[in-house]
């Protein structure tokens, strides 16, 4: 056993120890940096481990694929099954916690969405190259939106400004949010404008569903399943709150079937007053 199989096997039992969360993810993500920096072939083969684990499908049949010879037939076979799953690629794999350098520079650019913060990490805007002309003031945008918006004109590319500033819901005659798919409490008219006319929506299963908390609605954190409530710590908070579970199993029950890109996806919500965090559910 080499030292790169030594601090993987570390490594991935605290991983399985701490339920995933975020400091073990973290970990396996500098790992795999490291691991990516050097050219040997035993680093190789524990770097497709790390990607396993982090469920880089992708990542891992393109490394392993150079790897393996015809009269390894245990390495073929691994090779087989990770050859069907990197059809998915690698978008539900564990998300690394630290932020993309180019979103960052992009999000200090972007307008403020109060009730949806980070528009790029939950890709309801994508990045653009080359820039690409928005619809509604005809300028050349390296960023557009690719959320819902409910308007009898089919509208494909929004920038965030025209979202920001309402021109693209006066000018469309739109919303990004169905006003008749929030949580009740807000009784400021003002909020529910800025919230379907000014902010960006998020994409679900079936019809999207916007909570509210302490007399106002909360910001649309992303996309989550078991897996990511878990690695935040937030299970316990989640099932103090009953307003998501339309479903007739209990809570608990349907917490655990949570995939993020599966069947019954969650999505998440805090409060930007109490910092509470809320969540809703659906299914394919």
């Amino acid at each position: 056993m080499n030292e790169y199989q030594t601090k993987y096997i570390e490594l991935k039992e605290a991983y399985e120890q701490s339920g995933g969360d975020v400091a073990s993810v973290q970990a396996l993500y500098e790992f795999k940096d490291l691991l990516e920096a050097q050219d040997t072939k035993e680093a190789r083969w524990v770097l497709v481990d790390v990607c396993e684990t982090l469920e880089l499908y992708k990542t891992a049949y393109t490394i392993l694929r150079p790897l393996v010879s015809r009269e390894d037939r245990k390495s073929l076979k691994r090779l087989g099954r990770l050859q069907s799953l990197q059809e998915q690629g690698d978008r539900f794999a564990l998300r690394r916690p630290s932020g993309n350098q180019v979103q960052t520079a992009l999000s200090a650019t972007l307008p403020v969405f109060k009730y949806h913060p980070r528009p790029l990490e939950t890709e309801a805007f994508l990045l653009a190259d080359p820039p690409v002309l928005c619809e509604c003031c005809k300028e050349p945008t390296p960023v557009y939106y690719s959320g819902p918006v409910y308007a009898e004109e089919e509208v494909n590319c929004l920038c965030p400004a025209c979202i920001a500033d309402g021109e693209a819901a006066r000018k469309f005659d739109g919303e990004f949010q169905d006003e008749d798919s929030v949580d009740e409490g807000v009784d400021d008219p003002d909020k529910l404008d800025e919230l379907i006319h000014r902010t960006p929506g998020y994409c679900g299963w079936q019809q999207e569903y916007w909570r509210a908390h302490c007399g106002d609605y909360c910001a649309f954190m992303g996309y989550v399943g078991y897996r990511e409530l878990k690695q935040m710590g937030i299970v316990e908070e989640i099932l103090e709150d009953g307003g998501w579970n339309m479903y007739r199993e209990d809570s608990e029950t349907v917490l655990e079937a949570l995939v993020n890109g599966g069947s019954v996806q969650g999505y998440l919500f805090r409060c930007l007053h109490c910092g509470k965090h809320l969540l809703w559910v659906d299914c394919d």
